[in-house]
């Protein structure tokens, strides 16, 4: 009799096991419901431990939720060290916007933690958004040298760039978009076509302005008044 008891008991889980069946059920849960809607109760049932097993290594929901969304908080930067070294600026820029989309359309958590800072303004989502941005700099500083000087508000321009990919994924299930279909094969390639047609107009346009630096310098130089510099090109503009 003894000897059947021992064979049916369950074997004793290390603390890093209950740890990871514990974060296991919160990607289970969230994937299921989100952040909003998650319980003690419903992790439990599914991480198959009794509340007093939880609040041994959590003190509540929260100081889970803030050690288990610290996993993606360098989930962007981690995007950037896999692009490759050869690419010129504009390559670079396409090729981080491409990869977000494509990251994020596969990481269904990352889509639930976006939603969750829009919905809920907390310690938590506060230092997941800001630590974001942090990651975000460098790549806003190397594009705010690029474009100094063209006339062209870089830094709003990829925050529309880059939200318009976070939206229009997290929205793909709830209906289309200006009549796409976000959620489909067709929809995906589509939004990948124009990231890079609307990257490759914001450059389009530094190089426009560039050139007429250029064009104006060499006026200037041939001895040109700056009165008609100015007024060819606004000439040109109109």
């Amino acid at each position: 009799m003894s000897e059947e008891i021992k064979k049916t008991r369950r074997p004793r889980r290390t603390k890093k096991n209950v740890e990871k069946d514990v974060l296991d059920a919160v990607t289970s849960v969230i994937e299921d419901v989100g952040f909003g809607k998650v319980t003690l109760k419903e992790i439990a049932q599914r991480a198959k431990i009794e509340a007093s097993v939880f609040y041994r290594r959590y003190n509540n929901l929260e100081e889970l939720f803030d050690q288990y969304t610290k996993k993606y908080d360098y989930w962007f930067g981690s995007i950037a060290i896999k692009m490759p070294i050869d690419l010129n600026d504009e390559e670079s820029f396409k090729w981080i916007v491409q990869n977000l989309a494509k990251e994020l359309y596969n990481n269904k958590i990352m889509q639930r933690i976006l939603m969750w800072e829009l919905c809920d303004e907390n310690p938590i989502t506060r230092r997941t958004a800001v630590q974001r941005e942090t990651l975000n700099n460098s790549l806003i500083q190397l594009l705010e040298q690029r474009f100094a000087g063209s006339g062209l508000d870089i830094n709003v321009l990829a925050a529309i760039c880059i939200s318009g990919v976070y939206y229009l994924i997290m929205h793909q299930h709830i209906s289309k978009f200006c009549d796409v279909d976000f959620s489909t094969k067709t929809g995906k390639k589509r939004l990948e076509n124009a990231l890079d047609q609307l990257i490759s107009l914001f450059f389009s346009e530094l190089k426009h302005q560039q050139e007429k630096r250029e064009i104006a310098q060499r006026l200037k130089d041939a001895g040109v008044s700056q009165h008609v510099i100015d007024r060819c090109i606004e000439l040109k503009n109109s």
